[in-house]
């Protein structure tokens, strides 16, 4: 499982000492560094992040190495992997997405055999290599965790070996005992898909402890009658208008990191029953009471800063210290904004954020990819048509070479494909996003982590690109027939 910046500062807030944090941290972005070292941690990684699957490059990146060959010595691959590197970096730094070894991700369901006591769960997990049964205090959350209640102390206990829970695997099974059941404590959650994490990591574990959020469930709003296709159309302006969310978490963060009281403070515990009501709307059609947001200034802490080209202040003057807060109803004009001022923030994000140096660590990674190159004259692509064809002599090929004259239509479509993508999905027609991004499936951006647009842009743009590399494979190895047998794939 990945920790984030919520979880992180309610964690903070309940006890768990901040060298837990950045151990975990610099485990991540050693992780990260040893990629480049040999193809081994550079095809597993690309293997492990679902990076070049069509193209099989993670295969390609182990096959050079065991012919001789490095993938560093082509450019096009180097960069390919030295992006991913970057991306994931960016994500540790901007977003605080730090993996945690000793916690999982996974679905809950309730105990229907009433063996489990109140506050216990069971979770099983099973590969293909092992099984475990977790044992002892666990933390257990679901995303978003806002209200510092929203993560609790359980107990897992194993069961006995005629107990049907031993056949349920990969999910944890919530008691159904109790005056109030576990998943709704969890960010209301409930069993209906929810995924819920759970961490075994003692090193996580809180030494505090906080009663879980309760709010009044809001009944639906009842129109009296059925259901139009206006009424629909209605509710989806009023969604769109009304969609707070983003602006409620965000401003939760900063006032989180400001406030003495942290988490716990009452901004805090107002913002994160209104962040509840938001997720609600579009169940129950009550939107967020936007005169209850709580006043904030123009000051934001370090780890909020869109990039690093941002100026940090050491030391700053919270909004409203002075105990001139002004009277805002006096103002007549209307002036704009003030700039947003950042500060170093002492908290365990502003520790972690500093941390992470973009610009040394690639300069790392670029030396690492240059001592893996073999330095020879040619291209890597000569080096592999010169093994192939010393490994193919003997090999009879010749006649199928009207067939690979014909497969270059596949290759000019697909390249006239790379450019479609680059363009569409660039936010600007003059400057096209690059084949290396389009190829790693991730969009870089000029700084910092990628943002909402982005993140659903590379998504859409990986996968057409996969479909893209998916047919022009096909079409190099059996031609347009689908049906054709893959005996002689290899000659052709």
């Amino acid at each position: 499982m990945f920790l984030n910046r919520q979880l992180i500062k309610i964690l903070e807030d309940l006890g768990v000492p901040d060298e837990s944090f950045l151990s975990l941290q610099d485990e991540a972005v050693e992780q990260l560094r040893i990629t480049t070292e040999n193809p081994i941690n550079a095809g597993y990684y690309l293997q492990r992040n679902d990076i070049g699957k069509s193209a099989r490059l993670s295969w390609l990146v182990r096959k050079l190495s065991y012919i001789g060959m490095s993938f560093s010595d082509d450019g096009f691959l180097r960069d390919t992997l030295e992006l991913a590197v970057l991306i994931q970096l960016r994500k540790l730094k901007y977003k605080s997405r730090i993996f945690v070894e000793r916690g999982m991700t996974v679905y809950g369901i309730m105990d229907e055999t009433g063996i489990l006591e109140e506050n216990q769960i069971y979770c099983s997990v099973q590969n293909e290599k092992a099984a475990l049964v977790l044992t002892g205090r666990v933390v257990i959350t679901k995303s978003p965790a806002l209200h510092p209640g929203d993560v609790q102390v359980v107990t897992a206990v194993d069961v006995p070996l005629n107990s049907p829970l031993r056949s349920v695997h990969n999910c944890v099974v919530f008691s159904s005992k109790g005056d109030r059941d576990l998943p709704s404590q969890l960010s209301g959650g409930d069993l209906d898909g929810d995924l819920y994490h759970v961490i075994y990591d003692d090193t996580l574990m809180p030494t505090k402890w906080s009663a879980p959020a309760s709010y009044a469930s809001a009944p639906p709003i009842d129109i009296g009658r059925e259901v139009q296709r206006s009424d629909m159309t209605d509710f989806f302006i009023k969604f769109m208008e009304n969609d707070q969310l983003g602006r409620l978490s965000t401003l939760h963060q900063t006032l989180a990191d400001q406030k003495p009281g942290g988490v716990f403070d009452p901004d805090c515990i107002l913002l994160a029953e209104m962040c509840s009501t938001a997720v609600d709307f579009s169940k129950t059609g009550i939107p967020v009471n936007l005169t209850k947001i709580p006043k904030s200034s123009n000051v934001r802490p370090d780890f909020q800063a869109p990039g690093p080209r941002v100026l940090i202040e050491r030391s700053i003057t919270m909004y409203g210290e002075d105990g001139q807060d002004g009277d805002e109803d006096e103002i007549d004009v209307i002036e704009e904004a003030p700039a947003i001022r950042y500060y170093e923030s002492p908290k365990i994000l502003g520790q972690l954020y500093r941390a992470i140096d973009e610009h040394v660590f690639f300069e790392q990674i670029q030396r690492q990819s240059r001592s893996m190159r073999t330095s020879l004259r040619s291209s890597l692509a000569e080096q592999v048509w010169q093994y192939v064809r010393r490994e193919t002599a003997l090999m009879q090929y010749e006649h199928y070479l009207p067939f690979a004259r014909d497969t270059r239509d596949a290759l000019t479509r697909y390249e006239e494909n790379m450019i479609d993508t680059m363009r569409e999905n660039s936010s600007h027609p003059m400057h096209l996003i690059s084949e290396v991004e389009v190829f790693a499936g991730e969009i870089l951006g000029k700084y910092g982590a990628p943002n909402k647009r982005q993140r659903e842009t590379s998504t859409s743009m990986k996968e057409k690109h996969d479909r893209d590399v998916a047919y022009t494979v096909q079409c190099i190895l059996h031609g347009q027939d689908e049906n054709a047998s893959t005996a002689e794939a290899l000659e052709r």
